[in-house]
């Protein structure tokens, strides 16, 4: 061989070899959780929720809107996500004071005519710590001293209108008031479940994706089937987590929180009812023009499903669940990675993917 094709040889080997460690590196397992999550503080607030058996009911409408600035379709700028930012600054309170975990089943956030905190009861004496907030929108002309939401000539925009959309929150300090005197929480069957599960979440940044109905199902038995549902994955949890098994999940949910613009601090796993048994990654969105007209992220999270067959509640495996995101983490390759533009944030893992 002459040395012109020798030459070439070696760089095409070191080519090969520069782009397959690249890959390997950016798909590499963490070897521990704090490689998953490093928000230690607000880490240290799910767990105490987790441990206290406490669900998290987010609305729709909480888990989509963003404080916004907007002068015209060219002109605008929107913030970040508000539900896990605000979330975070309550669990920080609430961490200060471990006996109010004690007082109630579900934190409930959720849009209302004022922001408020109310301790509220169901008819089976559940309690839900609610928090409401209160949306509204500032309206102004543009004057000199007016920062726009673009980058533009000021003086072009002069005495035009200037549209602010901003969330007046309850302080945190107004847990106080209703927790600090309210009474421990009475044991309630749907919320009696084994915690395991709740707490490899917490450890990991995640909640449980929680509906108030979804508590309520039961089976043929008179069961309720989300704590059957949890039980199941507790168990699992225990030991396939506790053997090494589920180091594709821990990638998974990194990279989500890496690439996420949803999931940045606190992020979602989602299980649901199905007729099949199916798992994977699942992305909520109001579509391209909420996301690029309305700034409105689309919601990347992990999810399975379980089926209610008679008197059994069927649950998809986390090891199924494994087994669907080291296929997909094997085809996808370098393209799992952190996103190029800020609209591939805005819808990471987009559409998302099912595995039977």
């Amino acid at each position: 061989m002459n040395q012109k094709k020798l030459t070439l040889l070696n760089i095409t080997i070191g080519l090969f070899v520069l782009i397959h460690g690249c890959v390997s590196k950016d798909l590499r397992l963490p070897s521990s959780i704090n490689e998953v999550y490093t928000q230690s503080d607000v880490q240290q607030g799910l767990l105490m929720a987790a441990n206290n058996n406490i669900l998290f009911a987010l609305s729709q409408d909480s888990l989509t809107e963003v404080e916004k600035t907007e002068v015209d379709n060219f002109c605008k700028e929107y913030e970040v996500p508000i539900w896990s930012q605000k979330l975070s600054v309550y669990l920080n309170k609430l961490r200060q004071h471990p006996e109010w975990f004690n007082k109630f089943h579900v934190l409930e956030i959720k849009k209302g005519d004022k922001a408020e905190v109310q301790l509220q009861s169901d008819g089976d004496e559940a309690k839900i710590l609610s928090i409401t907030y209160l949306m509204s929108e500032v309206n102004d002309k543009i004057t000199y001293k007016t920062k726009l939401p673009c980058k533009a000539s000021l003086a072009e925009y002069i005495e035009k209108n200037i549209k602010k959309t901003i969330y007046d929150f309850p302080s945190a300090d107004d847990l106080d008031l209703v927790l600090d005197k309210a009474s421990e929480k009475t044991k309630v069957p749907r919320f009696q479940f084994n915690n395991a599960f709740l707490i490899y979440l917490a450890e990991r940044g995640v909640i449980y994706k929680f509906t108030h109905e979804s508590s309520f199902e039961k089976n043929f038995k008179k069961k309720y089937v989300m704590a059957e549902v949890l039980n199941q994955l507790s168990s699992e949890v225990r030991t396939a987590g506790n053997q090494g098994q589920l180091g594709h999940l821990n990638l998974f949910i990194k990279k989500i929180h890496q690439n996420s613009l949803q999931s940045e601090l606190i992020q979602l796993f989602g299980v649901q009812s199905d007729q099949e048994l199916k798992s994977g990654v699942k992305i909520d969105s109001l579509g391209e023009y909420a996301r690029k007209a309305l700034g409105q992220p689309d919601i990347t999270y992990l999810f399975l499903t379980y089926k209610s067959e008679n008197d059994d509640v069927r649950v998809t495996s986390l090891l199924s669940l494994e087994s669907c995101l080291k296929k997909k983490a094997d085809e996808m390759g370098s393209t799992l990675r952190r996103p190029a533009t800020q609209d591939e944030k805005q819808n990471f893992l987009g559409p998302g993917f099912v595995c039977l």
